[in-house]
């Protein structure tokens, strides 16, 4: 179902109704075969900031979307891996959710951090959904809660899955990879990946179309005894029912097996200087995490004569995983022995979706009205078992490292000398059962007031039920709560010329706090939900026949009523926080793709956030006024350029160069007991690549990621902070073959 088209991104236009055969002559535009520099890096559209056929141009917030072209050309096989080109997002931590835009970060409690079609529910956690199943990226900045519901102020990240085309095609996609940096060399450290992709159409008229695209991976990690093995499979299928109906179903299964890295790095006394090498690991050889997950979605699109269109789209994922191995809890007061802690977890998830939206087209005298209502309905529920946490001693002399203790160097951590994780006490553990239902009514409307003028509006009505149940340790709880609330967005958009767009925008976001969550005393859930909202104001164009695009943007937002964690008072057990205050991010961002001609073509990007604590509510709270947000670089900046020689001896030959910028993060936040905080350095990260096609069929593509070995750091865990630093992949190599088969 991670396949399917969501409730908005249609390709086909709503000016009228369209036949089979055009709709196939439309998908027939893009095919299976191997990229070339003509295929542009950003899309023309973008249709998740405003769920209609509505561009770029007309949209008042900052929006990109980039191609299958781009994804292939900087050869990623990982969303996560598209970050770095990204302008103002950036990946800290281990799962598909550890992502900051704009100065925030979110958690795999953000449902809608990563989306699929516009839906909620990655199928999986660990990791990073797989590039090979997508048809693009789009990346939508600043609050969008009008539309989607609960969200982090920065923005979101939206999948856009492959879907059935009526033109038969297949390729096959294989690619070996190896590490030669951070002393490994090539052919220490290997990885292969193996894709197939099929689609076509089932009968002769055309109605049903399939589509089938799988993915086998197995790749050892840069770090010590680390590896991940995974298996995907997505098969969909479209049904034209009419000239004017279209329904889609797809089903997605992904399998994942790994070596358990849930912690990283740890950096005494909050010093980079002193963070171990990166191939360091400390988890035992035999730590694994392994999860799998189902999703299936259905899509329903049906297009009106008057060019109205209804979108119905329902979602649901099934996953589950579970995780042994050890943790990273703390360096002890020697600033050389890393405290560990014995985990084992289980957790299930299930998330069911459901949005439906109806958008007509209309005039009231001089006015035309792009008009959008919808609703949707949301369940998600989380059933998590902490089978084990027990911390190792964290004074006295079982606390060193040695035969038969928990804890180890963190310099030189001998491993194997621990015993398994059932020789120790399971210690406090619980089973946490949560259910969040969520209800949304919106509207919007694009209206155009002259050739020049449009202003845009938006609302909507939230309401939010959070359940939690604890199923296994008494006393065995159960509370409630529930809260609502209405979200305003307004834009404004001025167009000095029909190819430029000047706008100023209001936007505002909400996320209920998480369902379990108490105070100190232990009382359920008596936190305001976390609020925010953005001025936007910035400039767009498109010029030489859309040959170079570029967005300039300016923004202030503010987070309200954070929470952060809280020690517990006694004889309450379980994990408290208290509600601290608020975060705020201003910034500018400026992003240009440009097609210098036919051979050569540009994307890149500069941004300045300047994201910190802005404001606290508790004395003694954690986070400190004026304090940078974690993962959040004051600067970045991005370049990607691919040239291709069309003639002469170097014919079918390409160059791919790119460069990646951060200046230095916090990795912590201070508190009032402890003022240090720690900074990882900036960095610039180099990458090279080159594309040659052979017989004009077979496209090879040799990347060498990191050219020179740069040690960098990308940023920290999200809850873990210094105990969880994640470091940069040393100098990579991969080697890939595009095979079309027909």
């Amino acid at each position: 179902m991670g396949l399917a088209q969501g409730a908005y991104a249609q390709e086909t236009p709503t000016e009228e109704p369209q036949s089979t055969e055009a709709a196939a002559s439309s998908q027939d535009a893009t095919t299976l075969d191997a990229v070339q520099v003509q295929g542009k890096f950003v899309a023309q559209g973008a249709k998740s900031a405003m769920k209609q056929d509505i561009t770029v141009m007309e949209t008042p917030f900052s929006v990109a979307a980039y191609s299958d072209s781009f994804m292939k050309s900087i050869e990623t096989t990982s969303v996560a891996d598209l970050y770095s080109y990204m302008t103002g997002v950036r990946r800290g931590g281990n799962t598909g959710y550890d992502i900051s835009i704009r100065g925030f970060k979110s958690t795999q409690a953000d449902k809608n951090a990563i989306m699929v079609d516009g839906m909620p529910g990655v199928a999986g956690r660990f990791g990073s959904p797989p590039t090979f199943a997508a048809e693009g990226v789009e990346v939508v900045k600043g609050p969008a809660s009008i539309l989607y519901g609960g969200a982090q102020p920065g923005g979101f990240v939206n999948i856009i899955t492959k879907k059935p085309k009526a033109k038969s095609a297949a390729l096959i996609d294989l690619r070996g990879s190896t590490y030669s940096g951070a002393g490994l060399s090539a052919g220490d450290a290997n990885g292969y990946n193996l894709g197939v992709d099929f689609t076509g159409p089932i009968d002769s008229e055309q109605r049903f179309l399939y589509r089938l695209v799988a993915e086998y991976a197995d790749k050892d990690g840069f770090r010590y005894n680390s590896w991940d093995e995974s298996q995907y499979i997505a098969p969909s299928l479209t049904w034209h029912a009419t000239d004017a109906t279209q329904i889609t179903a797809a089903f997605e299964y992904r399998k994942r097996e790994n070596s358990y890295e849930n912690n990283q790095l740890v950096a005494p006394n909050k010093d980079a200087n002193r963070i171990a090498d990166i191939r360091t690991r400390y988890q035992e050889k035999g730590d694994t995490a392994d999860e799998k997950a189902y999703s299936g979605t259905v899509t329903v699109s049906h297009y009106f004569q008057n060019g109205s269109t209804l979108n119905l789209a329902a979602r649901s994922v099934r996953g589950e995983d579970y995780a042994q191995g050890f943790d990273n809890v703390g360096v002890l007061a020697d600033g050389v022995t890393l405290r560990r802690r014995a985990r084992q977890q289980f957790n299930q998830r299930d998330y069911d979706y459901f949005d439906g939206n109806f958008s007509i087209p209309f005039a009231t005298g001089p006015v035309e009205h792009k008009f959008l209502v919808g609703a949707t309905y949301g369940v998600d529920t989380t059933d998590f078992e902490r089978i084990q946490f027990f911390d190792g001693p964290a004074s006295g002399a079982a606390s060193l490292p040695g035969p038969g203790r928990i804890n180890v160097s963190v310099y030189n951590p001998i491993l194997g000398q621990t015993p398994p994780l059932s020789s120790f006490p399971t210690g406090p553990v619980n089973r946490r059962y949560t259910e969040n239902t969520s209800l949304g009514v919106y509207v919007s409307d694009l209206m155009t007031l002259s050739e020049r003028w449009k202003v845009s509006l938006g609302l909507r009505y939230a309401d939010e039920k959070q359940d939690a149940e604890e199923r296994k340790t008494p006393p065995l709880t159960r509370n409630s709560t529930s809260s609502s609330t209405v979200l305003p967005s307004a834009g404004l958009l001025f167009h000095p010329k029909p190819n430029w767009t000047l706008y100023a925008s209001y936007a505002t976001s909400y996320v209920p706090q998480a369902a379990g969550v108490q105070d100190a005393a232990g009382n359920p859930n008596p936190f305001d939900p976390q609020e925010g909202r953005q001025y936007e104001i910035g400039a767009k164009t498109e010029l030489l026949d859309n040959r170079l695009t570029a967005t300039l943007a300016f923004f202030d937002i503010e987070k309200s009523n954070t929470v952060a964690p809280i020690a517990c008072n006694a004889g309450v057990g379980g994990t408290c926080s208290q509600q601290v205050g608020a975060e705020r991010s201003k910034g500018t961002e400026f992003e240009l793709n440009y097609q210098v001609s036919e051979n050569l073509q540009l994307i890149g990007g500069i941004a300045y956030t300047d994201a910190y604590v802005s404001e606290t509510y508790a004395a003694g709270a954690a986070p400190l006024v004026g304090a940078r947000l974690t993962n959040s670089a004051l600067k970045s900046a991005n370049l990607w350029t691919r040239y291709d020689f069309s003639e002469g001896p170097l014919r079918n030959l390409g160059i791919g160069a790119g460069l990646s910028y951060s200046s230095e993060i916090a990795g912590s936040l201070p508190s009032a007991n402890d003022q240090r905080i720690l900074i990882l350095p900036s960095y610039t990260v180099a990458d090279l690549a080159f594309y040659y096609r052979v017989a004009d069929r077979y496209d090879f593509t040799l990347k060498i990621g990191n050219v020179f070995d740069k040690l960098y750091f990308e940023g920290v865990n999200s809850t873990t902070n210094e105990n969880g630093v994640v470091p940069g992949v040393p100098r990579n190599i991969t080697l890939s073959v595009r095979i079309p088969l027909w």
